[in-house]
């Protein structure tokens, strides 16, 4: 699956991340503990548990369902949001000529991110450059699959959303970020 198939028309499904997954720790730890003055037990406003446990969240796992999905729906690329955030992963699967909007009001973005978001006085670009948001994979696929894919999705416990679609461009690898 290397992207070659995506074309103008076909949207991304996000699955959510569980929180950081594998990246963006060393701005999260700047911005949540030196600048922000939280220790590591502390349970701030918005979060349920301890700063602790919220950074040590289990990395959610996509093999399985991502195995699942590739059987039944006809998946034409997959995008890993690690390091690099939406822009450096995406565009890497883009072909010539395709670009994406991304509507980040589609999804709600887990309250560690404001958190560290706020504390840090990072600018939301950023964070969407560094950070998965709360959206730790995305497919790309057909808009007549997207409704089926969403519920074998969230029938295997992971909730995911149509996060955006794909436009025809100039050039290759074009990734907007829309903010409410």
């Amino acid at each position: 699956i290397d992207g070659s198939r995506i074309a103008p028309g076909d949207v991304l499904v996000g699955l959510a991340s569980t929180g950081l997954h594998t990246n963006g720790y060393s701005l999260a730890q700047k911005a949540l503990f030196e600048m922000g003055g939280y220790d590591l037990m502390d349970i701030p406003e918005g979060l349920t548990q301890s700063l602790a446990d919220e950074l040590m969240m289990v990395h959610r796992s996509y093999g399985d369902l991502g195995q699942a999905l590739l059987e039944q729906y006809d998946i034409k690329g997959i995008a890993h949001i690690t390091g690099g955030g939406f822009e450096g992963n995406i565009s890497r699967i883009l072909p010539e000529g395709v670009g994406v909007e991304i509507d980040t009001t589609r999804w709600l973005v887990p309250a560690i991110f404001s958190l560290i978001q706020k504390a840090g006085n990072i600018q939301t670009q950023e964070m969407y450059r560094v950070f998965n948001m709360g959206i730790g994979l995305v497919l790309f696929g057909s808009t007549e699959q997207a409704p089926s894919i969403l519920d074998s999705c969230k029938g295997q416990n992971c909730p995911a959303y149509v996060i955006g679609k794909c436009i025809k461009t100039s050039g290759k690898g074009m990734v907007e970020l829309k903010f409410g």
